[in-house]
C-alpha cells in the first residue's frame, strides 16, 4: 500500500490509497459474488511480492566471456544476477547493475588526445531494460525477461513477439502498447517519455555512432534485440588507422590512468597485484607489447601474464583486434 499512496501521491490523487485501487485502472473490482479481485498490473506494480503469484515475472541478467554462449564444460558465464519485485524495482535495479558493467574505454585518438567511449549508451541501456518490462507478454509464465551481455553485443530477450500491428520494418514510429497500465504507470514515473519515441531515439544514437542498427528477430515466442558493442566498432576502426608505434611518453596521462584503475580497485574491494599493475603499465607505455614481452620485462612465466591478463580482461584490459596486429586496451 506504500507503494500506491506514492503513486497516488504523485499522481495529485487525494483520495486515499485502497481508494485509489479501487476507482482506477479496474486494478481492483468485484465480481459477481461480491468477491474483490485484484488485476495482474496491480499485481505487478503494487504486490509486496509479485513473484509469488508469477514466479518468472523476474529480470535475469547474465554475462558471458567471449561472443557466443557456451554450455557444458565450456560454460563461459561469469556474471548471473536475477531481480524481483515490483516492476518498477525490477528496472531501478536491472539498469543500477546493468550499469556496473557497461565497460568505458580510452584509446589514443589520430588527433593524440585520450578520448573516453562507453560500450553502450546510456539512454539506450535505459530504453531497452524499461521497453522489456513494460511489454513483455506476462501471460508466458515458462521464463523471464534475460538480459544477455557478451564482448560485441547485448541481446535483450523478452517473452512475446511484437505486439499488435508492430513489425521489424516500422518499429521506429509504430507504437503499440501490450500492457497499457503499466506503460501509463511507467510513463509518469518518467521512465517512458513519450509513446513510441524510444526505439526511433536508440536507433538514432547509435546511427551518430557510427555502429550498427539494432537487430530485431523471435525465437519461437521470445522476441530477441541485439544492441551492437559501439566502443568496439570505434576503437577497431582506430586501430586500424593508429601507428605502428605510439608516442613514447605519455608519463602524465599514463600515471592518471593506473592511479585511476587502483583507485577502482580499491573501491570494488578487490586488490590488483604487482604483477598486474606492471602489466597493465607495460600496456599504457605500448599498447602493441607482446605476452612474451611482458613476461621477460617482468621477469615472471609466460603462463603466469596469461592467467593474470585472464583475470583482468573486462574488467580493467580488452584486447582490440586479432592477436597479431591488434592491441591492448586499458579500460576505466
Amino acid at each position: 500500500m506504500k507503494a500506491v499512496d506514492n503513486y497516488a501521491k504523485l499522481l495529485g490523487y487525494s483520495k486515499t490509497a485502497e481508494q485509489y485501487l479501487r476507482e482506477n485502472n479496474h486494478f481492483v473490482t468485484t465480481n459477481k459474488k461480491g468477491e474483490e479481485e485484484v488485476s495482474t498490473a496491480c499485481i505487478l506494480l503494487f504486490g509486496k511480492n509479485p513473484q509469488l503469484f508469477f514466479p518468472r515475472a523476474r529480470t535475469r541478467f547474465i554475462r558471458y566471456d567471449g561472443t557466443d554462449e557456451q554450455v557444458g564444460t565450456e560454460m563461459n558465464v561469469v556474471k548471473d544476477v536475477t531481480f524481483e519485485g515490483t516492476i518498477l524495482n525490477q528496472i531501478e535495479k536491472t539498469i543500477e547493475y546493468v550499469e556496473t558493467q557497461v565497460a568505458e574505454h580510452t584509446f589514443l585518438s589520430q588527433s593524440g588526445k585520450f578520448v573516453t567511449l562507453r560500450d553502450y549508451p546510456k539512454f539506450v541501456i535505459q530504453e531497452m531494460t524499461v521497453n522489456a518490462c513494460c511489454h513483455r507478454a506476462y501471460n508466458i509464465k515458462g521464463t523471464e525477461i534475460q538480459i544477455k551481455m557478451f564482448d560485441n553485443r547485448i541481446v535483450f530477450e523478452s517473452p512475446g513477439k511484437l505486439p499488435g500491428m508492430v513489425k521489424v520494418s516500422n518499429i521506429r514510429n509504430t507504437h503499440f502498447s501490450r500492457n497499457p497500465r503499466i506503460a501509463a504507470f511507467l510513463k509518469n514515473y518518467r521512465y517512458v517519455k513519450e509513446y513510441g519515441e524510444g526505439v526511433d531515439r536508440m536507433c538514432r544514437e547509435l546511427e551518430a555512432t557510427g555502429a550498427p542498427e539494432l537487430s530485431f528477430r523471435t525465437d519461437g515466442f521470445i522476441l530477441k534485440i541485439s544492441v551492437p558493442n559501439v566502443a568496439e566498432k570505434v576503437t577497431e576502426k582506430v586501430a586500424e588507422k593508429l601507428p605502428e608505434k605510439l608516442p613514447e611518453k605519455l608519463p602524465e596521462k599514463r600515471v592518471h590512468l593506473i592511479d585511476k584503475i587502483i583507485e577502482m580497485a580499491k573501491s570494488n574491494s578487490d586488490k590488483l597485484s604487482k604483477n598486474k599493475i606492471a602489466i597493465l603499465k607495460l600496456m599504457l607505455e605500448n599498447p602493441y607489447i607482446s605476452k612474451l614481452d611482458i613476461a621477460e620485462t617482468i621477469g615472471i612465466s609466460y603462463t603466469a601474464v596469461n592467467s593474470n591478463i585472464k583475470a583482468m580482461r573486462g574488467k580493467y584490459l580488452r584486447r582490440v583486434g586479432p592477436d597479431k596486429g591488434g592491441f591492448w586496451e586499458i579500460i576505466i
